[in-house]
């Protein structure tokens, strides 16, 4: 009986000898995983693309805008102030009954004579043209070498233009695109998604262009050549597709061309005023990827993309997980450690890289940035393939084509 119980005693310890390097290893996984992100961006940062530009070409500044965008005019007198060697053709494509955002625009016309630009409204049989439709609409008056597609709640830095366009200067390069940074702060559901953005997704943007050309194009604000526009086919038969800037992006690989992320920096004000949604968001992101652009991945970009989403979406939740069913200090122990790298982290990204500012009394809500979010947008992935987007409930189907439901 003695060497029986000696035995239980030595397997349970030998259980929490192994729980505690588990928990650990984790830690230093995390630890590695934010130093060699935070490492590639300050290597994309101090590596700009050489200034070879001798006549800056026109861009023409393609703006479709949704009714009910809350700081428009903040977002309009943004791209006023953009500093641009070249010319630039202003296009605001908005509903024809939108009289709100129509106001708006005419508004930041008269505020700002010097700017060239031109108002296109888009009639639609429901009253609210799809993004693409705008596009589509405003190409015919676009007179620049550049068409460069911003969205309606992108606020600019006034450096923002000529830098993406600088990149477009690299060999074979057939789009540019920058890192988004949120700026709402405003309730606690609008401060959990900026944190989490903000925290992750300019490391693991910046780190998954070291394992592969990106395989989609970060839509907030993408420049593309027009001659190679045009040749991969333009927005021709995007209107099914619910995932445009996936296709946009395969369409340029298969013709040669890169997809390039910059580390340009834009501000985007997203307020969420409820908890439904900040879940639809959410689930918003994580299953159209999962449906519409992960079956059509090569093996090593799915196992890039893991590579480098995995440490963030897994490690933090893990180890609270881990020290909530043992209670141990060691695994308490490991978990703090790994709150307080993801708060270094964070800080060091939103003061060196974002130029942002977290408000004092929201950095209580890291520790849920770092855990639960990403468990939450894990959970979203075993949920139906089916969304909310602007008002409407669609289905994703897995090649990238969308049904609406209602």
């Amino acid at each position: 009986m003695q060497d029986i119980f000696e035995k239980r005693i030595r397997g349970s310890r030998s259980v929490k000898r192994a729980i505690d390097r588990i928990a650990w290893g984790l830690a230093a996984l995390f630890a590695l995983d934010r130093a060699v992100k935070l490492l590639g961006l300050e290597r994309a940062v101090r590596h700009p693309p050489p200034s070879t530009q001798t006549e800056w070409p026109r861009v023409s500044l393609m703006q479709p805008i949704t009714r009910g965008v809350r700081e428009l005019a903040h977002n309009l007198a943004a791209r006023a102030r953009l500093c641009y060697p070249g010319s630039v053709q202003h296009l605001f494509i908005c509903d024809a009954t939108d009289e709100v955002s129509l106001a708006a625009c005419h508004d930041a016309l008269a505020a700002h004579p010097g700017m060239n630009g031109v108002i296109i409204p888009v009639e639609s049989a429901t009253g609210v043209a799809a993004k693409i439709a705008k596009l589509q609409a405003a190409l015919p008056q676009a007179a620049g070498d550049i068409l460069c597609f911003i969205d309606d709640d992108v606020a600019p830095r006034p450096d923002a233009l000529t830098r993406i366009v600088g990149y477009l200067s690299r060999p074979r390069a057939g789009a540019a695109f920058g890192l988004p940074c949120y700026t709402s702060w405003e309730n606690g559901w609008s401060s959990l998604m900026s944190g989490f953005v903000n925290a992750n997704m300019p490391l693991s943007f910046m780190a998954l262009t070291y394992l592969t050309d990106p395989v989609r194009i970060t839509g907030h604000i993408a420049a593309y050549p027009r001659a190679i526009f045009e040749e991969v086919g333009g927005l021709d038969g995007l209107e099914a597709q619910i995932d445009d800037d996936f296709e946009l992006a395969r369409r340029l690989h298969a013709h040669g061309y890169h997809a390039i992320q910059t580390p340009v920096v834009y501000d985007i004000a997203n307020h969420l005023p409820s908890a439904r949604a900040y879940h639809r968001q959410l689930h918003r992101w994580f299953v159209l990827p999962a449906q519409s652009m992960f079956p059509s991945l090569t093996t090593w970009q799915r196992c890039a993309s893991f590579l480098v989403s995995g440490p963030t979406l897994l490690v933090p939740g893990m180890l609270a997980l881990l020290a909530l069913a043992t209670r141990r200090r060691s695994t308490a122990g490991a978990l703090a450690a790994s709150l307080s790298i993801f708060g270094a982290a964070y800080a060091v990204t939103e003061r060196r890289y974002l130029r942002g500012r977290m408000p004092l009394r929201r950095w209580l809500l890291l520790p849920m940035v770092a855990i639960a979010t990403p468990l939450h947008a894990v959970a979203t992935l075993l949920t139906r393939e089916e969304i909310e987007w602007r008002g409407q409930r669609l289905r994703v189907g897995r090649d990238g084509r969308f049904e609406v439901l209602r």
